[in-house]
């Protein structure tokens, strides 16, 4: 439990595991970050649009993510779009930010898709959650991580 002046917030795995349908501990695949991802050349393997305007403070910006998942005629990635999607899920709604950005290092769990189905997601996005709310707690400041899950608990 997290104690803010006005109120208790807390979310238990098995409460999680119902309202998102994503299981915690079910899988033992875990993502290998390093700093490949880090090198911008190496990011365009994955995001081909990005390029140097597109990162804030070392992190690749969450807007130009959306750029990927409008509609238009010249996209023939499918897999790029996929991994866009997959990353604008991962910064804009599990793992948030105050900065709306996500690390680079995230594009390992992208990388090879195949192998994303096997990621234990739940677990970390419920202790992105946790996170926020100790540090939102002893900062006062913004709750972050998938403080929408709050509203539904």
């Amino acid at each position: 439990m997290f104690l803010f002046s006005c109120v208790e917030i807390g979310a238990a795995s098995l409460d999680f595991t119902m309202l998102t349908s994503l299981s915690i501990s079910q899988y033992s695949t875990q993502v290998s970050y390093d700093n490949t991802w880090s090198i911008l050349s190496n990011a365009r393997q994955l995001l081909p649009n990005v390029d140097s305007s597109h990162i804030k403070s070392g992190n690749i910006s969450i807007s130009h993510l959306r750029t990927y998942l409008t509609i238009a005629v010249d996209w023939v990635d499918d897999i790029s779009i996929a991994r866009a999607f997959i990353l604008f899920m991962m910064g804009h709604l599990w793992f948030q930010t105050a900065n709306d950005t996500i690390p680079p290092e995230y594009l390992a769990a992208v990388a090879d898709l195949d192998e994303a189905s096997q990621y234990d997601l739940g677990y970390a996005i419920l202790a992105s959650l946790y996170h926020g709310l100790d540090t939102a707690v002893t900062t006062r400041g913004v709750i972050t991580g998938f403080s929408q899950l709050l509203g539904v608990h």
